[in-house]
């Protein structure tokens, strides 16, 4: 496929985007041109997923070239992630219709040499097999270092995978309770964070070691619900000194350095008053720290490197109107992408060659998608009946007088460490241009906004964590944004459990609903749960964060909506993919037959190909099809 594409100093102003016809279903949710872009090590070519087949496709182009290459051709599922081994060797990841055992495959730039390292499990089970790429080794062109899970589902080790014949050797065994492994600038793993094995309480355990040659040792523990620590992030240039994140003596966390033979937080590097550090840029080059990220009402980088503070104001000087982040750089730096992107514009890839002081456009994201035809994000705050401060987003129709408006409450999942972020969205935008306003409410426990914020959702599913999402209808109701007869709440995960919980709490507020793979069923998720390889380690978090199934049975079952049925009569729409390995399809199932048996009508959509959120473009189009009709029904004036 040709690329459409100029060059441009860093003092013009470049936009990838031209008018489209009003966006349809398939406008929004067709595969994306291109979804990821990675540039080689040396610099010397760009690799992207692409869709072929109408699936996520892996595509390679030389940078003096615009013509894209496809290279895989998987008819079945889509490519999920891939990366750079070499010059000349790729991995990349699928798994089986969204059930999460994700496979390693490896193939060369040109095409050849095509090899399965380690097939994808089939099969529906909480916390499934995995092996994960940890580290390229930049000297070991024949290697990767990877994570595999077979051993100790919550605990992986460390194995050194051939990438051309998928021999694995056990390069470090975990210690004991490690979840996630940090290696340093030569390839040794040398840090490990996790969850000790403790049913009372979820105790963060991260271990250390000074060379491949030294025993682990225990840098610290604390209670991550009751006491404040760190985490570790990366090395510094020095091999020896660590960043890590962390909330000592604060409420947000802040980047600071570590020395471990001191055992101590050293130098504060950055910290915001108002939310928590994200993740740092190291150099490529020579490991010396570009900047950090951090997200209050709009996603920021703060470079700490001056030379790269001074070359973000240049981009951001040539790209004025959009967030620019760096998502890929050559190992000498001398080329960088960049994406492009914002709340109203999808994203367009750009390459930055340093010698010649230029930006070359690559793609659109999706470029048939106009700016003109999409709505802006708006940052806002809503303060809880309890005095405390929420922060949401408000997407407004365009061209609407922002009044008395059809309203969704669109509450986002995980519940915890999760958050709405600002920028382009393809399924609010959607629902903008149907002429509905959107809210999207970072209600307590959400991520990002310290740990108060986060300590006071502890138990509180169905609880205050829902009167949040109340709230701030009724602030949007008071503002005379939503019209009070045309609301619904629509949400994925532990947004469907909220969107449940909204219309058998407060029906009297909603109109419709959609339950999107969300819980149903509290005590019966966590027997889910309990039933795998599970450690009590998570046990714990469930118990500390949800509750404890025995002690607080009446409680949990109460915030159970499938036991709230009784005189429902609020418009439902189920949605479910049958290899979902975080909440099972059972949960559906039992709302189904429960629904059924009360004579309660409602829309369903289950689809045997999906898992945790559906991907393949046809089923999206079928979904968002049916959802655009469920709404016009529900969400007319009466």
């Amino acid at each position: 496929m040709r690329l459409t594409g100029y060059v441009a100093t860093l003092a013009c102003i470049l936009s990838p985007f031209a008018g489209a016809q009003p966006p349809s279903v398939e406008d929004f949710f067709r595969n994306p041109e291109f979804t990821q872009m990675k540039l080689s090590p040396n610099g010397e070519w760009i690799a992207a997923l692409t869709s072929v087949n109408k699936r996520r496709n892996l595509a390679v182009l030389s940078v003096d070239d615009n013509l894209a290459v496809p290279i895989t051709n998987a008819r079945r599922t889509d490519i999920s992630d891939f990366y750079w081994i070499t010059n000349e060797r790729l991995v990349y990841l699928i798994d089986i219709d969204g059930n999460e055992a994700f496979g390693l495959f490896a193939i060369d730039r040109d095409g050849s040499n095509w090899r399965e390292l380690v097939g994808p499990r089939d099969g529906v089970q909480v916390f499934p097999r995995q092996v994960l790429p940890l580290d390229r080794l930049e000297r070991d062109p024949d290697h990767m270092l990877v994570t595999d899970n077979e051993r100790r589902k919550l605990y992986p080790d460390v194995f050194r995978l051939n990438i051309h014949n998928g021999r694995m050797t056990r390069e470090a065994p975990n210690p004991g309770y490690v979840t996630d492994w940090i290696t340093d600038h030569a390839g040794i793993v040398r840090v490990g964070i996790g969850s000790t094995d403790n049913p009372r309480d979820l105790v963060t355990q991260i271990v250390y070691r000074d060379s491949v040659d030294d025993d682990w040792r225990v840098l610290t523990e604390f209670s991550q619900f009751d006491e404040h620590g760190f985490t570790p992030l990366g090395f510094s240039a020095d091999n020896r000194t660590l960043y890590v994140r962390s909330d000592i003596g604060r409420d947000t966390q802040a980047l600071y350095t570590y020395d471990p033979a001191v055992g101590a937080l050293g130098e504060l590097v950055f910290g915001h008053t108002e939310v928590d550090v994200g993740t740092i840029a190291l150099s490529p080059k020579d490991e010396r720290l570009l900047a950090v990220s951090y997200e209050f009402e709009r996603p920021e980088i703060h470079a700490v490197d001056p030379a790269f503070a001074a070359l973000r104001e240049a981009i951001d000087t040539a790209l004025p109107n959009t967030f620019n982040r760096v998502v890929s750089v050559s190992d000498d730096e001398q080329r960088m992408l960049i994406l492009a992107s914002s709340d109203i514009d999808p994203g367009g890839f750009y390459l930055l060659d340093r010698p010649r002081s230029q930006l070359r456009f690559y793609a659109s994201r999706m470029s048939w998608l106009s700016t003109t035809a999409l709505a802006e994000m708006q940052p806002v705050t809503i303060t809880a009946r309890d005095g405390v401060v929420l922060h949401a987003y408000l997407t407004l129709p365009n061209g609407s007088s922002g009044k008395n408006l059809p309203l969704i409450l669109n509450p986002h999942g995980g519940p915890y460490g999760i958050r709405n972020h600002w920028g382009f969205e393809r399924e609010v935008q959607f629902l903008a241009s149907r002429g509905y306003a959107v809210l999207q409410v970072n209600y307590r426990g959400s991520g990002g906004y310290g740990k108060e914020f986060m300590d006071i959702a502890q138990r509180q599913w169905g609880l205050a964590m829902q009167d949040d999402l109340i709230d701030a209808v009724r602030w949007a109701i008071a503002q005379d944004i939503a019209d009070p007869d045309r609301i619904c709440i629509y949400g994925a995960s532990y947004g469907g459990y909220a969107a449940m919980v909204g219309i058998t709490t407060n029906p009297e507020l909603f109109r419709c609903g959609v339950n999107y793979v969300g819980v149903v069923d509290l005590p019966e998720l966590y027997a889910y749960w309990s039933a795998s390889p599970i450690a009590s380690g998570t046990e714990a978090w469930f118990k500390r964060a949800i509750g404890d199934p025995r002690a607080d049975r009446a409680r949990l079952a109460a915030a159970s909506p499938i036991n709230n049925l009784r005189g429902l009569d609020v418009p439902l729409f189920i949605i479910h993919g049958r290899r979902d390995p975080r909440v099972p399809v059972a949960q559906a199932e039992a709302l189904t037959r429960a629904l059924r048996r009360l004579e309660v009508d409602f829309d369903l959509l289950i689809k045997n190909d999906e898992g945790h959120g559906f991907v393949k473009e046809q089923n999206n189009f079928e979904l968002y099809t049916r959802l655009e009709a469920f709404f016009a029904e529900h969400l007319k004036p009466r």
